[in-house]
């Protein structure tokens, strides 16, 4: 039943290996999957512009690889994806260290020694594959400082990528933009790391050197914050475990730690699941289409970790940047996704400014409600229930009435919405306050006064003012109104 041998163009299927999406955080991430699953306790990062000659270099001091053991890692899909796993193996293809490395250059040199072993190279030149369209693996080195750097290791590996020609194109030297390109392109892979493989640097499992600085972890569920984030069960569904992290309002943590702690993307964007492989992040901030992202949501965040026995259930991708629940998981996740959000919503909405949609207080007056009009569009009205707003229209209804419907038709939506956008910290930093004003008290007891002189009981009087917002928020009011 045979008929013939295909054999893959050279030329063409290594090219082909440059369009699987990776970007340079998480091509860079891949190869130090590779260090990880070598047993490596550190790991180097260290980068070098030079315009076409820059480079990016990764090395560990893991267990290394022999001739045959480093032949096999170069070439594509070296390794059995259904092939059981050591728990500590963080690659599934036999694919990462090319297809991650061709998608950012285009000459890939592994430098590695093994205990007892000599240290050896190898090196795919995709403009000499190109040339003579075989796949020929080159003993080739562009400097043998490279070499110097693994022979004083008693053992490791070091992934050089030259060429960048997906970073750095034909500039020259002296480019500034592209330079300044460049450098940025490398912070973004620095602060992708702290994340992706915070729990291995917490955990003192690996370090982590960017340009010989040691990478401190970001924990998204920022477990060092004062007060500290409200934990839930970690609850079981086979092997994978769900816990959800409710984190404190902004403005009980400080302007520095605010930000600090919005991590690189800002609050608004890492809320939501964080999955983890085997202890590394897969998916950060991502509510897998669950649910939407929400401002009052923003404070819930995560964690969902499987171990890489699940691979082919999560369905993940070559890159290790997406995975997708299976459906007896999905549900458990949009059960646990509403309970953190619920959770959320309550602390984010902490002024008790509610709507009357929102609210199920019998007899709360909100300052504000919110109505849809016909077209669809939402307006924001004046509660004429409230007290302080009854009392001012009883005294000169038809102006005070023409005053609020002027208040009304000019909310400043685009003004808020603005300033929202360019910092939220303009309104999430603002403090709550346990203690009233003495403004405050005074208009309380004013309307107090107002109301037992119209007739109303003293009782009926007080429950009126201590259900409306603001009063609502300070109990102590209550003590003045007699």
């Amino acid at each position: 039943m045979r008929a013939e041998i295909a054999r893959p163009n050279p030329k063409s299927t290594i090219n082909s290996y440059r369009s699987f999406g990776y970007n340079l955080s998480t091509a860079v991430a891949d190869i130090i999957d590779n260090g990880i699953s070598a047993s490596a306790k550190e790991i180097r990062i260290e980068y070098n512009w030079n315009g076409q000659n820059s480079f990016i270099s990764i090395i560990d001091d893991g267990n290394g690889m022999n001739k045959e053991e480093l032949v096999i890692a170069m070439t594509p899909g070296s390794k059995d994806p259904e092939e059981e796993r050591n728990e500590k193996d963080l690659g599934r293809f036999g694919m990462g260290l090319k297809t991650a490395s061709f998608s950012q250059c285009k000459r890939l040199t592994c430098i590695t020694k093994k205990e007892n072993y000599s240290i050896i190279k190898r090196c795919w030149d995709i403009d000499f594959i190109n040339e003579v369209n075989e796949w020929q693996l080159l003993d080739s080195v562009s400097d043998n400082s490279f070499l110097d750097n693994v022979n004083n290791l008693k053992s490791g590996t070091l992934v050089l990528w030259q060429k960048l020609d997906r970073i750095v194109g034909n500039a020259e030297a002296n480019n500034e933009s592209v330079k300044n390109a460049f450098y940025e392109e490398m912070q973004n892979v620095r602060q992708h790391l702290s994340l992706v493989f915070h729990k291995f640097i917490e955990s003192k499992r690996i370090k982590i050197f960017f340009q010989n600085e040691e990478i401190e972890p970001y924990n998204p569920f920022l477990l060092n914050l004062n007060p500290k984030p409200e934990m839930g069960l970690p609850e079981g569904f086979g092997n994978v475990e769900i816990t959800y992290f409710i984190l404190p309002h902004m403005s009980e943590i400080g302007k520095s730690e605010y930000e600090k702690s919005g991590g690189s993307l800002g609050w608004f964007q890492q809320q939501g699941f964080y999955i983890y492989r085997g202890d590394r992040l897969l998916v950060a901030g991502d509510w897998l289409g669950l649910e939407k992202k929400r401002d009052y949501s923003k404070l819930a965040r995560i964690a969902v970790s499987f171990s890489n026995e699940n691979d082919f259930n999560w369905h993940l991708d070559i890159k290790k940047s997406t995975a997708n629940p299976p459906i007896e998981i999905r549900r458990e996740l949009s059960r646990i996704a509403k309970i953190a959000i619920i959770k959320s919503a309550k602390i984010y909405n902490w002024r008790g400014q509610k709507t009357f949609s929102e609210s199920s207080i019998a007899n709360y007056e909100p300052l504000w409600s919110d109505e849809k009009n016909r077209e669809g569009i939402k307006k924001y009205k004046i509660n004429r229930k409230h007290p302080i707003i009854s009392s001012l229209l009883s005294e000169n209804s038809k102006l005070a009435g023409k005053a609020l419907k002027l208040l009304e038709e000019n909310v400043p939506i685009e003004l808020i919405l603005s300033n929202q956008n360019e910092d939220p910290a303009f309104h999430e930093l603002e403090k709550a306050t346990d203690k009233p004003s003495d403004d405050l008290i005074s208009l309380a007891v004013e309307l107090y006064k107002i109301k037992v002189s119209q007739g109303v009981p003293e009782s009926l009087a007080k429950q009126q003012i201590m259900s409306s917002t603001p009063f609502n928020l300070f109990p102590l009011i209550n003590e003045y109104l007699k």
